[in-house]
């Protein structure tokens, strides 16, 4: 098991960056408040919880990382300052390890910021800050990596490409 974040970044990002999960090697699923993701590539999977969890909810709407800060800011008892720090680093972490790509809206069309309905009101109290991290695990690599030789489809899965799975 390794944990990650805390670690200086390469430099701040852009605030107006925004990303998306690396599809299709990478899946994701919250979980009551975890944020469980594997990499069908490489094998490892992740946790993510706390704010980090609430944090990859707003990137994965689509987010910009100023609006990431200006969220959680608002939901965290934190230093506005630090947190833009925790967020460079935390989606720098995500990118390093494959999980997330950057969105060029140029490319897409894609809005700079999440519809109004999913960004969150200001609430009057705040919680306690645990940092942005996840926890990366290797121990199921074997198990994880999935087998070019099978697909998956409405049929359920493990097949064959070619196998007769009408029967």
């Amino acid at each position: 098991r390794r944990v990650t974040g805390g670690t200086p970044s390469s430099g701040p990002r852009a605030p107006g960056a925004r990303f998306r999960l690396n599809q299709p090697p990478v899946i994701a699923e919250a979980i009551e408040g975890e944020v469980m993701v594997i990499n069908l590539d490489s094998g490892a999977y992740y946790s993510v919880s706390g704010a980090g969890a609430v944090v990859w909810k707003a990137l994965l709407e689509g987010a910009t990382t100023a609006a990431l800060v200006a969220d959680a800011s608002s939901r965290f008892d934190v230093d506005r300052a630090k947190l833009a720090g925790d967020v460079d680093q935390f989606v720098a972490d995500l990118v390093t390890e494959g999980i997330l790509v950057p969105v060029d809206d140029a490319d897409n069309g894609a809005p700079t910021e999440p519809p109004a309905e999913s960004r969150s009101a200001p609430h009057d109290r705040k919680v306690r800050y645990d940092g942005l991290r996840f926890e990366r695990y290797d121990d199921m690599r074997a198990l994880l990596v999935v087998d070019p030789v099978h697909e998956v489809g409405e049929f359920g899965w493990p097949s064959r490409a070619g196998d007769d799975v009408s029967k």
